[in-house]
């Protein structure tokens, strides 16, 4: 979307009018009729007011969309500063959101606080305060059963998805190609220090989120705030390694 964090991209209710939500339907991937522009704005409606958000969400979706995109601490996003990079996904007035733009994930979005991107508390993600704010984030951490919900499935992507093997997949599918490459942004050795370096990343969030699902690491920002020694140590790691935001 365009309007960057404009209160129609944070996905906020702002009346009944189409008009109030041009960054939405202008950007639209299809053709968007008066039907269409209905059933999205009440479905915002209903989601803004926080009650029954099952009759206008794909909740296991959104849910996991979440999971994943919060692992990977995304700032360039929904969750963060800016509010934009992703897609809305309306059926039958029902919500879901489809990833996109995640160049600046693992933390390398406008921060090389690598102890703030690996501990980045899961109930309150990024900018999230839960204050109404992001409507698509919130009403997870409004309501206990969701955030049980949430938790759940975020236990689940950590006993099932192996982070390390995935990379050290994609890493023999490209590095002979990289190696070649006469216009690849970097020398080949900082390629493989960014690889080893994403590997270490995805460790230790995965070990700082188990620490958050256990209750032995607080997992909103004002708990984290006093959390001393409890968050997990990450002397060593260099975000710039896996990339930058320079432009260049």
């Amino acid at each position: 979307f365009g309007g960057m964090g404009s209160d129609d991209v944070k996905l906020r209710y702002a009346g009944d009018d189409p008009d109030s939500y041009a960054n939405i339907f202008s950007g639209a991937k299809t053709d968007v009729t008066a039907a269409d522009q209905a059933r999205l704005i009440q479905a915002l409606k209903v989601l803004g007011e926080g009650e029954d958000v099952e009759s206008v969400l794909d909740m296991d979706q959104v849910l996991r969309y979440f999971v994943v995109h919060n692992f990977v601490v995304n700032g360039d996003s929904y969750t963060g500063s800016m509010v934009h990079n992703y897609y809305l996904y309306e059926e039958d007035g029902r919500l879901s959101m489809i990833p996109w733009d995640y160049n600046l994930a693992f933390g390398t979005f406008q921060t090389a606080d690598a102890s703030a991107a690996v501990n980045d508390p899961i109930d309150s993600p990024l900018s999230v305060t839960g204050d109404g704010d992001r409507p698509m984030a919130d009403w997870i951490f409004g309501d206990a059963a969701y955030t049980a919900l949430y938790h759940r499935c975020f236990q689940e992507f950590l006993e099932t998805v192996d982070p390390a093997a995935l990379i050290e997949e994609a890493y023999c599918l490209i590095a002979p190609y990289v190696e070649r490459d006469p216009t690849k942004f970097c020398a080949y050795e900082e390629f493989e220090t960014g690889v080893e370096t994403l590997k270490t990343f995805c460790a230790l969030r995965a070990e700082s989120v188990s620490g958050q699902l256990a209750g032995t690491i607080p997992s909103t920002a004002e708990g984290q705030s006093a959390a001393g020694d409890a968050l997990v140590e990450t002397d060593g790691l260099i975000l710039s390694a896996m990339g930058a935001m320079d432009m260049g």
